[in-house]
């Protein structure tokens, strides 16, 4: 009998020694701390847009839209499942042209295009027609990443270093200019009948860097979502608002923003 109360007080005793044992309690808060709280985006920043995933190598990423109050950051869309570059990240400034990756960083939203019709945007939206031309044309410096009403006749952008907007249909259907490699003082020049910048681009690290609508697994370096959040998007930002958006693998991006 001895021997059995002993074998029955072993479990009575340790569940005693585990019950009596400190319990560490999380700290309040800190396994929902939103992304946005760990980057400084700078105070005027008050709608952020994140595309993080887990490695430099990934083609898909999760999206989400944030506004900021007086309280601090909200997640008001998200996450939303998007597709990368068929090669990945890569950073920025070491992006090239034709390489299949996403630059990685941080960017200016300043504005919205479409083959359907301006769906309530706040951002600049134009509504493209079947002339609409964007050229990343590395022997037109000039005119490199600068959106174009029309092709002149002047123009020497080869097929595949040139997009005719309207020819992407539904990927097109709305999206919104990231502002990756954009030109400085692009204006209208009447002897050229184009667009052209004052400091042009980098030729060499591509253009045409956008926020469209899905249609296939991979972008030639893009970031592509569900139509009905792209449009929620083209809605959502508000120029006053001062929109960024934040691309990159979750750490790096924690470690450098």
């Amino acid at each position: 009998m001895r021997r059995a109360a002993a074998t029955l007080l072993g479990p009575v005793v340790a569940l005693a020694l585990l019950l009596a044992a400190p319990v560490t309690v999380p700290t309040a808060g800190a396994a929902t701390r939103p992304l946005p709280s760990y980057l400084a985006v700078g105070p005027g920043v008050r709608q952020l847009v994140t595309v993080t995933s887990g490695r430099w190598s990934d083609t898909r990423a999760s999206l989400s839209a944030w506004e900021r109050d007086g309280s601090g950051w909200r997640r008001v869309r998200g996450p939303v499942r998007v597709r990368l570059g068929w090669n990945g990240w890569v950073r920025a400034a070491q992006r090239r042209q034709n390489t299949g990756t996403t630059p990685a960083g941080r960017f200016a939203l300043p504005a919205a295009f479409g083959n359907r019709a301006d769906p309530g945007a706040r951002l600049p939206y134009t509504h493209v027609d079947g002339d609409d031309v964007w050229p990343y044309e590395p022997r037109d410096p000039a005119t490199y990443n600068v959106y174009q009403p029309s092709r002149a006749a002047g123009s020497h952008w080869r097929a595949d270093y040139h997009e005719r907007l309207a020819s992407y249909g539904y990927e097109y259907a709305h999206a919104v200019v990231l502002g990756f490699n954009l030109p400085q003082g692009a204006h209208w020049s009447p002897q050229r009948r184009q667009y052209v910048a004052t400091r042009p681009a980098d030729t060499r690290r591509g253009g045409g860097i956008f926020l469209h609508v899905q249609r296939s697994r991979y972008t030639a370096g893009c970031v592509a979502a569900p139509l009905g959040d792209v449009r929620w998007l083209v809605r959502w930002l508000d120029p006053s608002a001062s929109p960024r958006i934040v691309m990159g693998p979750t750490a790096w991006v924690k470690a450098t923003f």
